[in-house]
């Protein structure tokens, strides 16, 4: 017969062993973090094992868009890493969000046009990038200019719509429901597509999508890497998103120096902005080649050396 104080042991022995394991995962996390934190970027040589694979693997990027300047960041970071390593790439917006896929469309479009008009070339730099998601009528037909040159399946990429878990300004007890709500939508979204990787820069609802992402990787069901790229405006302190999810993610990844001396389980990456310390060093390499050259290869380097450390 099972008495009372063998069950609450049972229990006992169950939280015990859930609380072991999560803390086992976080300081494999944090320790890993730590290495990375201490790092040079401007080091050629990649010091990790997955590194190196990733340099033949390819790796399939979940990449979270948000509305407003977190798209047009994000643009930008895509822009950055090499379309050989991370593909495919799938991206999730709000189902409320009506410019971040048009906003990316019309960018691939400007960035192909300039390049037909410099070299008659279309570039391979969003090769596999192009979003298509399903469209009413009305917004195909808009929309059928800036697909006809990607009429390839293979230059696609698929958009998936996830509810919003809370809104600008909304109070945090009515936001329980929608948040649930959200949860229950990224939860079959990521049994749908496992990715091997989760690009996100701000936006609440990558919230959900990380800590589900956590959650698989606690039962021993996924392996998928998490980067979270704080916000450019985020100068002094994180957003709201950022540290909800600071202690669990993979990488932390900000712009601005003067957030690590209150961080130090963040990575400083200049895909934006070049700071102090290196003037110095590309100042010299300006003689020798081009200014914006040197400027490109530099955030691309930086940025693709420092996710290649995490996955």
């Amino acid at each position: 017969m099972i008495t009372l104080p063998v069950i609450i042991t049972y229990i006992a022995i169950l939280i015990s062993s859930v609380l072991l394991r999560c803390l086992k995962l976080l300081q494999s996390i944090h320790r890993r973090r730590r290495r990375n934190a201490s790092l040079d970027y401007n080091r050629t040589i990649l010091v990790d094992n997955h590194a190196e694979q990733s340099k033949t693997q390819v790796t399939k990027t979940m990449v979270v868009l948000g509305s407003g300047g977190h798209t047009t960041e994000m643009i930008h970071l895509i822009e950055q890493l090499d379309p050989k390593l991370y593909s495919p790439v799938v991206y999730v917006v709000a189902d409320s969000d009506g410019t971040s896929i048009s906003r990316l469309k019309q960018y691939i479009a400007q960035v192909q046009n300039c390049n037909n008009k410099d070299s008659g070339a279309i570039t391979d730099r969003w090769e596999g990038r192009h979003p298509v998601e399903n469209e009413s009528p009305s917004q195909q037909e808009r929309s059928n200019a800036l697909n006809k040159t990607y009429s390839n399946s293979q230059s696609m990429a698929a958009v998936h719509r996830l509810p919003r878990p809370r809104e600008v300004h909304q109070s945090y007890t009515s936001s329980i429901l929608p948040t649930l709500r959200a949860i229950y939508h990224t939860y079959y979204l990521l049994q749908q597509e496992q990715p091997d990787l989760i690009l996100a820069n701000g936006p609440g609802m990558c919230v959900p999508l990380i800590y589900l992402i956590f959650l698989f990787r606690f039962l021993g069901v996924s392996s998928c890497k998490m980067i979270f790229v704080e916000s450019l405006c985020r100068v002094q302190t994180l957003s709201l998103s950022g540290k909800l999810v600071y202690p669990i993610v993979d990488q932390f990844v900000v712009h601005w120096p003067s957030l690590k001396k209150k961080y130090n389980l963040v990575n400083v990456c200049n895909v934006f902005v070049r700071h102090e310390e290196e003037n110095a060093v590309l100042a010299k390499q300006v003689k020798e080649v081009g200014k914006h050259e040197i400027r490109q290869a530099a955030r691309k380097y930086k940025l693709q050396s420092s996710i290649q450390r995490t996955i």
